[in-house]
This record gives C-alpha cells, sequence and structure tokens, in this order.
C-alpha cells in the first residue's frame, strides 16, 4: 500500500508539474516577428508565427520533461507539390497550371524551366496558369514559393505533352514539424533554440 501510495503521488506531482505549464505564450524581443503557443491542459499544443508575407503554423502534443517543455507534431512529411496530369496543350507552348486542392489556380507561383542552359522562369497568374515559349531542349519544370524558400523538382516533362497540371499542397508548405522539440523553462516563460544563435522567448499571458 505504501508503494502504491509513492506511486499515485509521483504522478500527481508530475500532472500538477504539466498543468502549471499549460498556458498561453506570445513571443517577445523579436522584431518584425510575431508568434503565439498555446499548450492546453489536455497535452495538445497549438502555435503559430508569422514573419513578412509567410505564416506558419503547427500543432500537436506536448509534455513536461524535468526542466523543458517537449513538442511533438502530429503531421506528417509531405511533398508541396504532385502532378495531377498532363495533356497534348498547343503547339509553340509549355504550360504549367498549379491548383490549389479546391480546384481553383493558384497565382504567385514561379515556374522554371529547364532546358540546359539558362532556364525560363515565369509567375502563375490569376488563374494559376504559368505559360512558357516552347523549347526543344526542355527537360524539366521546377516550382518555387519564394516566400517560403520552397522548391519542388525537377518533374520530368513529357515531349509529347504540352500541359502541366500541378496540385499545391499547403499544408506541406506551411506546417512546421515539431519532432521532440525542447523548449527550456525559464521561470514562467519558455526558449526555443531551434536556431542556437537566435532563440525565441515566449511569454506566458
Amino acid at each position: 500500500m505504501k508503494i502504491a501510495a509513492v506511486v499515485l503521488l509521483a504522478l500527481i506531482a508530475v500532472t500538477a508539474g504539466a498543468q502549471d505549464m499549460a498556458g498561453h505564450y506570445y513571443l517577445h524581443g523579436v522584431m518584425e516577428v510575431g508568434s503565439e503557443m498555446v499548450l492546453k491542459p489536455d497535452g495538445n499544443f497549438e502555435w503559430e508565427l508569422e514573419y513578412g508575407a509567410a505564416d506558419y503554423w503547427a500543432k500537436g502534443t506536448w509534455q513536461r520533461d524535468g526542466d523543458a517543455v517537449v513538442l511533438h507534431s502530429t503531421g506528417k512529411q509531405e511533398e508541396p507539390f504532385r502532378l495531377l496530369r498532363s495533356e497534348a496543350g498547343k503547339p509553340g507552348q509549355i504550360c504549367v497550371f498549379v491548383l490549389g486542392k479546391n480546384g481553383k489556380g493558384v497565382e504567385h507561383i514561379d515556374a522554371h524551366l529547364l532546358t540546359g542552359g539558362e532556364p525560363q522562369d515565369v509567375e502563375t497568374d490569376s488563374d494559376g496558369a504559368a505559360v512558357l515559349p516552347d523549347d526543344p531542349k526542355a527537360k524539366a519544370v521546377v516550382l518555387e514559393v519564394e516566400v517560403y524558400d520552397v522548391k519542388a523538382g525537377p518533374f520530368k516533362l513529357d515531349p509529347g505533352k504540352k500541359d502541366y497540371y500541378f496540385e499545391i499542397n499547403g499544408d506541406a508548405i506551411t506546417q512546421v514539424l515539431f519532432n521532440d522539440e525542447r523548449l527550456a523553462i525559464d521561470g514562467t516563460a519558455l526558449i526555443m533554440k531551434r536556431d542556437p544563435k537566435y532563440p525565441m522567448r515566449y511569454e506566458r499571458e
């Protein structure tokens, strides 16, 4: 009975320690970056970060481990683009279409046509289309989302096809995957050290 009581008290102490860290945290002391994190009492977390035109997010579970809070995302690594289909298209041009999961075109995606020399670059328009002049040396296309520093490909081209339809996976681009990410506990604050040169301090409010 005494052993059971000791174990029970230890479990209560661990649970209480974790509950003490639950709350809403905001990033402090970093210019031009906004970020917040919510540690929920049920062991789940949500995290968001805004930097310029880029928005990042993460969801998953958290737990206290000694002098740290450990985050683990529930998502998985996925490719930012996938080729849906290719069609014969029109002679004289190569057209790259980028579509969202709703089937609508996505603008401001850079398409780079690789020909063995200098690549030809075109940005998708409001319909999600990037029209490039046909080139007999065209070998592949690379897709880029510059604001997120994401490049995908090269996707090999079929000499008999001129239209290529891709689907963009926004979650794969904007989601941050935390794999046992340790945040040091400093009083009521949490310190994230993904980049050791620039630790990020989150204050609970």
